[in-house]
This record gives C-alpha cells, structure tokens and sequence, in this order.
C-alpha cells in the first residue's frame, strides 16, 4: 500500500484504504471512487427534521420526498470507520445543486464510525425526489500528519432511531410574542423576502378585515330588512326569493368594491 504522508487521498489511496477495511466499510462501490473523493449514495431511510426527529424508511422501490423548503437528514448507504488521522469532508454535488438541493457541509471526523446523516435543504420551489443508492454527495479525505488525541464517539441518529435535534434552541411561541426584536408577521415577511412579498400578504390582510366587515354588513342588513318586513304581507315566498338574491346582488357588489378599493 503507498503511504501518503499529509494531504487529500487520490482515486489510488482511496481503493486502497477501502480494500483494506478503513474508509468506506459498508456497501462500497469502486465506481463511486472519483479522482479525489468517493460519492455517497442514499440508503432508504431519512428524517424530515421540518416537522419530526423520528426516522422514516422508504420501500427500495420509492423515493425520499423532499418539499419547497424543507429540511431533511438522508442517511448514506455506506457505512464508514475513519481512521485516527483521516477527516472526511462532505461536498456538494453539482447534479443536485442545479435543482436547488444542498447538503449542509459536514465532517466526517477522525475515529467517527457508521452511517453518515447529510443535512439536505431544498432551496427550490419544487418538489424533489431522492431513490434510494441514488449519488447525493461526495466525501473528500484528508490525512492528518499524526493521530487526533480524542477520536469521535457518541450518540448516533442511525443507532438510536431519533435525529438529535436540539430543541432548547428553537423558541416557543410565547417567547416569539414576548421578544420585542421579533416583528409582526408582515413586517417579518418583508424583512425575510422583500417588500414585493410584503406589499402581498399584506394586501391579503386588508381584504381579509374587509370581507368580514362586509359579512357582517350583509347578514345585519338582512336582519333589519326581514324585521322592518315582518307582520306585513311582504313575506311570501315570492319575496322571500326576491330578498335573497337582492342581499347577495349587494354583498357581492360591497365585497368588490371592498377588495377593489385603491388596488
């Protein structure tokens, strides 16, 4: 076996490493190994950390759904034992760039053994599909000039079911009503996607206070209408029909101009 003494493993070290048990230990593939890294494939299990920490598996025959702006972890296929004096870095790659999905970059660090979880985020506005050994990454190898004194170890979202996300960081809506540098909703908005954005949502707040204005406008002008009428031989069917295509002719004409009022 050639001895690299520092630096980025090549195709060469890379086979070598891998055929004498270290690297890539599980599910290694030899046409995975590219000039100056291998690329991970997807195993059929992820976690959808948008909404859950719990993993879900697919069928090997699915895919692994990933929507507008959602964050996933995708476990590889490989499992990987890192020596003392190698770091794996993750890369992105370019095929999965071009739809908008990037994986967060992460490190494999020296001594870690297992699956790998890749944090991915689906920056488009499209719905993504991942098949299972389906290439999601590149892993670049570094050698280390000697051994890290402490090599990883710890809880493992593969090993134990559950993605370890820390909730302690994520605040609880009443510490978001109570923060005074948090906005309103559409002032956040405008801060976190543009004042064209803004202008929108809150266009849809004004028409939202005035539909219901004239809800109640229409259903209290039926109810004085139907009393001013009652005890008089105006209500018959006849005009009972009459009435209501009246009071929903007006509620239509005030809700337009509602809506429509200095567009």
């Amino acid at each position: 076996m050639s001895e690299l003494s520092v630096g980025t493993l090549s195709d060469k070290d890379i086979k070598e490493f891998c055929q004498n048990g270290k690297l890539i230990t599980e599910e290694f593939n030899e046409r995975n190994v590219k000039q100056a890294c291998y690329e991970l494939r997807a195993s059929n299990i992820y976690y959808d950390i948008t909404v859950s920490d719990r993993k879900i598996e697919v069928a090997d025959d699915s895919y692994i759904l990933i929507k507008p702006k959602q964050l996933v972890v995708i476990m590889t296929l490989e499992g990987l034992e890192m020596p003392p004096n190698i770091l794996g870095r993750i890369l992105t790659k370019g095929k999965l760039f071009s739809i908008g999905l990037l994986p967060v970059n992460t490190y494999a660090d020296p001594g870690f053994s297992g699956n790998l979880g890749i944090v991915f985020s689906n920056l488009s506005n499209n719905y993504l599909k991942i098949k299972p050994r389906e290439s999601i990454a590149k892993i670049e190898f570094s050698k280390l000039e000697k051994n890290v004194e402490r090599s990883y170890s710890g809880q493992h979202g593969f090993q134990t079911g559950v993605w370890p996300v820390p909730r302690e960081m994520i605040l609880t809506e009443e510490e978001v009503r109570n923060d005074p540098r948090i906005k309103n909703i559409p002032e956040e908005i405008v801060l976190s996607h543009g004042s064209n954005v803004g202008k929108v949502i809150d266009r849809i707040y004004k028409y939202e206070r005035k539909f219901v204005i004239a809800t109640i406008g229409y259903f209290t002008f039926t109810l004085v209408l139907i009393a001013a009428l009652q005890g008089t031989n105006w209500i018959t069917p006849v005009s009972s029909i009459l009435l209501g295509v009246f009071s929903n002719v007006l509620y239509t004409f005030v809700t337009w101009a509602a809506t429509n009022f200095r567009r």
